[in-house]
């Protein structure tokens, strides 16, 4: 029977945590799974496998630098110890601290894999913090038998800037349980029973995903406050929580929209919510990669994203260079619409649109005004779909896991 472990700190919140949910309630039944976690009470997502759990505390928002190299001194000294003890056909680590033990804790008992869902080399790191980021991950790429990162711009980023060979880094993309979404379109969470969200005769536009800075959720606000002028019988949903949920409620509040724009929270099925959108928009100013444009897809919406680096173009125009400069225009490609990326500048009501927002707004308005447009981009999407199902993307990982 093959044995592999998988090593993350939590299985709730974030992108990587629900990636890593499906892939191991993916996995054939005749592959025996451990997954460590900082703390077994840490667990949102479903699950297949052995818990495995170092009992650290939660201390959320608050870790401290202390509190990370307490947690990665704890870790690798238990994953030297089940290394050695169970001799895993590999190792998976995902997200930085769990990578770091990972590579520390060593490859001698077993294949060592790191999984990269972020460009930690990104061009906006200040010079001091890319040199030492390059430096360091270089000392990781030693102890490690593989760097899997999660999108091909990051695997070509990744190669250039650390000089990596071919055959120690490859990507694979984060996958989604597409019989699983499209049942659970069909239920109706309880926060969606509370409003009045899908009135005869509204159009729906919908986001998803943390308030937080990266996000950039104001900068959609803004746009949509030009929207309304123009199709006033629309609606906004915003699906989320975060420490940024009171001046993105201000900002409508002053906006005199909270009539058009509703606040859902965390949702445990956002799958709902794409049913009845008539539109997905990604504000992002950055991605690792966005699995919610992935689900947004997967559940045929029409897709209009922010022209970020990693990830958006490999989903909605995979015929565009992912290294090639950013749009400053609305592009209508092959899945979806390319917009392009926000400032970043937090700004008040009164204060005029700037130029990204307002082609924001542009490509949202025509989107809404063309039924033939968006019944094509639901026939793309859905077309587009096969590509991303987690079947195809397990199998890539045993792949992984299996070669010599």
């Amino acid at each position: 029977m093959s044995n592999v472990l998988f090593i993350i700190s939590t299985l709730e919140g974030g992108g990587a945590e629900r990636t890593l949910s499906n892939i191991v309630t993916h996995f054939p039944d005749d592959w025996k799974v451990d997954i460590l976690l900082n703390n077994k009470s840490f667990i949102r997502y479903p699950y297949k496998g052995n818990i495995l759990s170092l009992d650290l505390p939660d201390y959320g928002e608050k870790k401290t630098v202390l509190c990370l190299l307490k947690e990665i001194f704890k870790k690798t000294l238990y994953l030297k110890k089940i290394k050695k003890k169970n001799r895993y056909d590999a190792c998976i680590s995902f997200l930085p601290s769990s990578n770091i033990s990972n590579a520390l804790s060593g490859k001698k008992y077993g294949k060592t894999i790191i999984s990269i869902h972020s460009n930690i080399v990104n061009n906006e790191s200040k010079f001091v913090n890319k040199m030492f980021l390059c430096f360091f991950i270089k000392i990781l790429y030693r102890r490690t038998d593989r760097i899997i990162v999660v999108s091909e711009e990051i695997a070509l980023e990744v190669k250039r800037k650390l000089k990596l060979s071919e055959d120690r880094i490859g990507a694979i993309i984060n996958g989604c349980d597409i019989a699983g979404i499209r049942k659970k379109m069909r239920i109706v969470p309880k926060e969606g029973k509370s409003r009045k969200i899908c009135e005869e005769g509204q159009k729906i536009v919908l986001t998803v995903g943390r308030m937080v800075e990266e996000k950039g959720q104001w900068h959609l606000i803004r746009a949509f406050s030009e929207v309304i002028k123009q199709e006033p019988e629309t609606k906004l949903l915003i699906v989320g929580e975060g420490r940024l949920k009171e001046y993105l409620t201000g900002l409508t509040e002053a906006y005199d929209l909270n009539e058009k724009i509703f606040f859902q929270g965390y949702s445990t099925n956002p799958f709902w919510y794409y049913s009845i959108a008539d539109i997905f928009v990604l504000p992002s100013l950055t991605e690792g990669y966005p699995n919610v444009v992935a689900e947004a897809v997967c559940c045929g919406v029409p897709c209009i994203a922010a022209d970020v680096h990693t990830g958006v173009r490999e989903i909605l125009s995979p015929d565009l260079d992912v290294l090639g400069e950013r749009t400053n225009d609305v592009l209508e490609e092959e899945y979806g619409i390319l917009v392009p990326v926000c400032s970043g500048k937090k700004y008040k009501s009164d204060e005029p649109l700037e130029e990204a927002e307002s082609k924001m707004a542009e490509a949202i308005v025509k989107l809404l005004q063309d039924s033939g447009k968006r019944t094509h981009y639901k026939q793309q999407s859905m077309q587009r779909s096969g590509d991303l199902d987690i079947g195809q993307i397990v199998g890539r990982w045993i792949d992984e896991i299996s070669s010599s």
